[in-house]
């Protein structure tokens, strides 16, 4: 486990490499975690915290910096998101049509900058809360679990993550993706993704 992160720049900073489950800010990771903090004595400037449990999906290709650790809310708030999928049958039960989170004293924020390289992906995961992405560079598609249909969001674009099984593809040869990620209710002390084993579709 590790509790430390470090500053580059004036910017609290953690990479993502590959696997498992990825910590936000300074807060303990749970294995498995793969991770990198930016580490000015390291010849590289890198330091791996990765441990190996589990068969899960690895990212290539694909960093996240986070900018905030985690962010608790002094005062109460509640918020319901209600996402309607476009193009899909909502009555079939097997489809998420909602995402409810109450945000309490052990709720948090965190932000961050989401980085695809040309063919980079993110690897299946989820999050323990939710997530607001606004599309800044390039184009990712977005393939959710319950129908493996892949979405598409370019740079202009905003979407919401309920917290569901998805991977995050750049399908672009030569041309980088980029977007501003805010998850919302994540547990204190708790990474904000975790890697799951590969979906078939």
């Amino acid at each position: 486990m590790s509790t430390e992160r470090t500053a580059v720049d004036g910017v609290w900073r953690r990479t993502i490499l590959k696997a498992s489950a990825v910590a936000a800010g300074a807060l303990a990771l749970s294995p498995p975690v793969i991770a990198t903090a930016k580490d000015e004595n390291d010849e590289d400037d890198e330091r791996d915290v990765y441990e190996d449990n589990g068969d899960v999906d690895e990212p290539h290709g694909f960093e996240v910096e986070l900018f905030t650790g985690h962010s608790p809310f002094p005062d109460e708030l509640a918020v319901t998101f209600s996402h309607t999928f476009a193009g899909i049958d909502h009555d079939d039960p097997a489809v998420p049509i909602g995402a409810h989170q109450t945000l309490d004293g052990e709720s948090t924020l965190i932000v961050g900058e989401a980085r695809w390289e040309p063919g980079g992906t993110s690897g299946w995961h989820h999050h323990p809360g939710v997530a607001l992405i606004a599309m800044v560079e390039g184009a990712i598609e977005i393939t959710w679990e319950f129908d493996c249909v892949p979405r598409t969001y370019a740079a202009g674009d905003g979407w919401f993550d309920p917290g569901i099984v998805h991977n995050a593809d750049n399908a672009s040869d030569d041309e980088p993706a980029r977007a501003i990620v805010t998850f919302l209710g994540i547990p204190d002390g708790e990474p904000a993704t975790t890697w799951v084993e590969p979906v078939e579709c």
